[in-house]
């Protein structure tokens, strides 16, 4: 079967992040993560025969027209696509037109908004003929190589004599060193990259799947993968980096677990084994300022680690507890301190917008944001999506002040009502803090002292760059 993987348009300001975002937003810039796992489910289509197509509209910025006479000359036999809650309405849209210009392939969709919703989903959206619940590239194969019998699969969603048909459920997958690798050849990763990348070739990893912590807000583990993280051997992914380095020449990586620092055994076996095999790559992991310390951070610093990214999320000690967090300001303070100290910068991710958020906790955590003096920040709007209690808890109270989907990408100011200020207080926060932030002589000489050679000084100039078109996306109008 001849199978189109597809991320169409998502047509609007800037550049809308569908895949490999826990965060769903629009950019100002074209920095987008690779989709990982479009590329794990290239790789298990190919494993059991199917010839795969892909296409990214938003990377390559391609018209709706330019995009549906691409799909009319590829006449794909099934085409998949990743949706998300605040380009849902357009992903309706997009599929409808593209089972009428394919000649009627059938039509498979993911991703978190069908996950939560797969009943509407199908309901919704006439075109659409099947739903992957949770991690669909465990799944796309198995469906498509079953069409005559989709009931035994967990799962999924379809139409069958007219009605729907929900499976349940999906199974996570557990062994995940069975998975062959990510084919980053179908799903090309050239020009996939973050802001603050340093070297190139530069590409997306995962380690593991799920997340053990039960932060109130996060859509990954609360409608995506679970809270039980899942671990690939160590081997397995020394494996896929070999692999990486030679076939692509790798020399910087991203390992985007929900939480990297969870095991700290792990991550000394990972960091010896990555040096006693010599393979000299940059890279930067999601952490916990909480399971964090100087020998972990010392052996990740001498295996290549630059950068550590911790959500911090609020100044409010009141907010942390609310948001189930799970620790306090003072280790906040001690785990920035301590990654710095030994080299590893340190990027600090905050959030506004929180239901409990006041005029005075909205202050307090830019002034955190601040005081710790992080080498980059990651500003935010909380974005409760379906799937998260923070979602149920606000539908439940009456407290959700969106009235569309779309207004879910972050542009549009928070979506839940806050104690005591107005949703528009907050719709330009971002542009405020980024400004605030980086006009600090604080944060100028740590940026200096961070220039080491011409890769850095180009790092800094991208994401200088970067900083500008996102204060312009969330600046006021005047």
């Amino acid at each position: 079967m001849k199978v189109l993987i597809i991320n169409p348009p998502w047509p609007g300001k800037g550049y809308g992040t569908r895949s490999q975002n826990r965060i769903i937003k629009r950019r100002g810039d074209k920095y987008l993560q690779y989709p990982i796992f479009l590329g794990y489910s290239a790789a298990q289509l190919k494993q059991v025969g199917h010839e795969v197509l892909y296409l990214d509209s938003v990377m390559d910025d391609l018209s709706p027209d330019e995009t549906w006479a691409r799909v009319e000359r590829m006449r794909p036999d099934a085409i998949f696509m990743e949706t998300t809650t605040p380009s849902i309405e357009f992903d309706y849209q997009d599929i409808t037109t593209m089972k009428d210009r394919s000649g009627g392939a059938l039509m498979l969709a993911g991703g978190p908004h069908v996950t939560v919703f797969p009943t509407e989903a199908l309901q919704e959206c006439a075109a659409l003929d099947i739903v992957l619940k949770q991690e669909f590239d465990t799944q796309i194969a198995r469906v498509l190589d079953n069409l005559d019998d989709l009931a035994k699969i967990p799962g999924i969603a379809f139409r069958q004599n007219g009605q729907i048909v929900d499976t349940g459920p999906a199974v996570l997958w557990e062994d995940l060193d069975s998975l062959p690798f990510p084919d980053r050849d179908t799903v090309p990763f050239e020009c996939y990259h973050e802001a603050w990348y340093s070297r190139l070739p530069f590409t997306n990893i995962m380690t593991s799947r799920g997340c053990p912590y039960r932060c109130t807000f996060c859509l990954w583990p609360n409608a995506m993968y679970g809270h039980k993280q899942r671990f690939r051997s160590v081997d397995n992914v020394i494996g896929e980096l070999k692999h990486e380095v030679e076939r692509h020449g790798i020399r910087e990586i991203n390992i985007d677990d929900g939480t990297f620092t969870t095991n700290k055994a792990r991550v000394i076996e990972f960091c010896q084994t990555l040096r006693d095999n010599r393979i000299d790559l940059l890279w930067t992991c999601n952490g916990r300022v909480d399971n964090v310390d100087r020998e972990m951070l010392l052996e990740m610093k001498a295996a290549g680690c630059k950068l550590i990214r911790y959500g911090v999320e609020s100044g409010s000690p009141e907010v942390l507890k609310l948001i189930c967090k799970g620790y306090t300001l003072e280790q906040v303070r001690h785990g920035f301190k301590l990654t710095q100290k030994v080299g590893i910068m340190a990027l600090g991710g905050f959030m506004f917008g929180f239901p409990q958020d006041t005029p005075e906790t909205v202050e307090q955590t830019l002034q955190l944001a601040k005081d710790l003096n992080p080498d980059m920040v990651q500003f935010s709007i909380c974005m409760p999506y379906p799937g998260t209690p923070m979602y149920a808890e606000a539908v439940e109270a009456g407290r959700i002040v969106a009235r569309e989907w779309h207004e879910y990408d972050m542009t549009y100011g928070p979506v839940v009502e806050m104690e005591g200020m107005p949703r528009e207080e907050l719709r330009h926060i971002l542009s405020r803090a980024y400004r605030e932030f980086h006009s600090r002589p604080a944060y100028f000489w740590r940026t200096l002292r961070n220039i080491r050679n011409m890769d850095e000084l180009r790092r800094v100039m991208r994401s200088a760059l970067s900083l500008l078109s996102v204060i312009g996306m969330h600046r006021p109008k005047s």
